[in-house]
């Protein structure tokens, strides 16, 4: 088939999203179709072998409407002989559902966070987890992002945000959730034909990168965390959750975020080693998490499905992590991890994990038998089928 993938992130410098949708390419193309990556993001016309066609100059902040624009137009220029356009994210999304419906391939869409039911994709506020995008509810998620003076204005405009973005949903031929949790937020709000599809990892690929030698210095024994500073990924709950598994092993931290000063001050005060060299590529990551004695993931926010997790089980990294959103879809607990409801909890399958060599090894076994399932092998048949399908 001839496909089209059209997304806001893409390596070379890319999160999860972006590096979710190289695998999907580099897997749709090693299964004999012809694909094409259409991106906003910077760098190379190729990767691993996929064309690349990069549209430059509409980036950044405040260009969200430039960049939908460029979306719809590349599209459609891309449209002709294309079998299906396949949006990985919320602006590729609107710019591909932007072209007139008798004009363009099926389009489908991924949908990799909460963008259709959270004005600012979290769904968290202030004060924790939002309940739901209403007014009360909007209120609340204003506060510490702007000034409540522009209540009376932001609040319908986030409204109609979110109907714009779910009536565009309304006209794709599929939607994929990546993970069943997703999946029940988008129908919960009357989205149409949605298909939960998880991402793919490549173990053999992960694996030959983390063998290589890492450019950090790295401790011999360390607890690894990785993801952004921030409140959703639990970057408050990291230090307490290591001082309660009491492990006398440093702390390395790969990422950078608002909450930095906070986890240096507490490691500080508890005593905990920190090594803290900030955000590392993504070879670096791999490198460490297959070094790593126990990978631990606070994560607070309903966690979509998380790509750190993901390539934790190819590696066969111990993975103590909260239990959120679609986390448990991803780990069997006490199998290909350890599942925690609160952070003692989580401190406490820490702890387990880094004294106990018998649970360390049972979850490293694990892990890599439950990647299997995400593998190409597994999943490039199901989204096959549903291209076939829709097109």
């Amino acid at each position: 088939m001839r496909i089209t993938l059209a997304t806001e992130v893409f390596p070379p410098k890319a999160g999860g999203a972006g590096w979710s949708t190289r695998a999907l390419a580099l897997a749709l193309k090693g299964a004999g179709h012809d694909v094409r990556v259409v991106t906003t993001a910077a760098g190379e016309d190729n990767e691993g072998g996929v064309p690349v066609r990069r549209i430059q100059g509409v980036s950044g902040p405040g260009r969200r409407g430039p960049m939908i624009e460029a979306f719809r137009s590349a599209l459609k220029k891309e449209s002709s002989g294309r079998d299906v356009i396949h949006a990985q994210h919320s602006l590729s999304a609107l710019g591909a559902l932007a072209l007139p419906e008798a004009d363009r391939p099926r389009v489908i869409v991924t949908v990799r966070d909460h963008w259709p039911v959270c004005f600012w994709s979290t769904r968290m506020s202030r004060g924790g987890l939002c309940p739901e995008c209403t007014t009360v509810g909007m209120w609340r998620c204003i506060e510490g992002r702007l000034p409540k003076v522009v209540a009376p204005v932001a609040i319908p405009y986030m409204k109609r945000d979110l109907a714009l973005k779910r009536g565009s949903l309304n006209r794709a031929d599929a939607v994929i959730a990546v993970s069943e949790a997703i999946a029940d937020e988008l129908r919960a709000v009357g989205i149409p034909r949605v298909t939960a599809l998880p991402n793919i990892v490549d173990a053999a690929e992960v694996n030959r990168i983390a063998g290589e030698k890492p450019t950090l210095a790295l401790p011999e024994r360390f607890v690894l965390f990785v993801g952004k500073l921030e409140a959703n990924k639990g970057a408050r709950d990291l230090v307490p959750a290591v001082r309660k598994a009491g492990v006398r092993i440093p702390l390395v931290v790969l990422g950078s975020g608002s909450e930095e000063p906070l986890i240096r001050e507490s490691a500080a005060k508890e005593g905990i080693e920190l090594v803290m060299p900030g955000w590392a590529e993504r070879a670096d990551v791999l490198r460490a998490m297959k070094r790593a004695t126990a990978l631990v993931f606070p994560s607070t926010w309903p966690e979509p499905f998380s790509r750190v997790l993901l390539e934790a089980l190819a590696l066969g990294t111990p993975i103590a992590a909260m239990n959120t959103g679609g986390t448990a879809e991803l780990i069997e607990d006490g199998i290909s991890g350890l599942l925690a409801e609160t952070v003692d909890a989580l401190g406490a399958s820490l702890g387990r994990i880094v004294h106990d060599s018998s649970v360390r090894d049972k979850v490293v076994e694990g892990a890599m038998e439950r990647a299997r399932a995400f593998s190409p092998e597994v999943l490039i048949p199901k989204y096959e089928a549903l291209y076939r399908r829709v097109a």
